[in-house]
């Protein structure tokens, strides 16, 4: 529900009111930019999840589409959240925090699979073979989108 700020008296004596929106309070990318090693958290609690769980009882194609899904609907939980609390003031912010996001993502993922997990090259490359079921660059495509549409949707809900 929208609040209002009253004008003061219209020509027939009543006051009419027009809805307020919530700004975004300074420093929402930033707080954004701050809040993206908890996406990194929710993806490696994503893959170990899959891998202690359902993977072992699904085929390995079903298991990372299954956790495509849950990474989405966690990413989209944590987007709702941040722009809940920290609204993002433009769609041009929002773009620039996807981008971000998407970047220090594959960044991380890359980084902490060659150095930490020792995978190949052709490992890490294999979760974006879309043509073999995999749903790695759909997740992608969420992280580098979500904000805009996290910021969107509060906007619709504001009025």
């Amino acid at each position: 529900m929208p609040n209002f700020i009253r004008l003061g008296q219209s020509h027939q004596g009543t006051r009419s009111h027009v809805p307020v929106t919530r700004r975004a309070p300074k420093g929402s990318r930033r707080a954004w930019m701050l809040a993206w090693p908890a996406a990194a958290v929710i993806g490696i609690a994503n893959g170990v999840l899959r891998e202690a769980t359902y993977g072992k009882a699904v085929s390995e194609r079903a298991a990372h589409q299954i956790s495509g899904i849950t990474a989405i609907a966690a990413f989209a939980v944590l987007f709702a959240g941040l722009e809940w609390r920290r609204p993002i003031a433009s769609d041009a912010d929002a773009v620039e925090i996807g981008v971000a996001w998407l970047a220090l993502t594959i960044g991380f993922e890359f980084a902490f699979g060659r150095l930490v997990a020792k995978q190949s090259w052709r490992e890490l490359f294999a979760d974006y073979r879309v043509d073999q079921g995999r749903t790695w660059p759909f997740v992608l495509a969420w992280l580098a989108t979500g904000p805009t549409v996290a910021r969107r949707a509060n906007r619709c809900s504001a009025t």
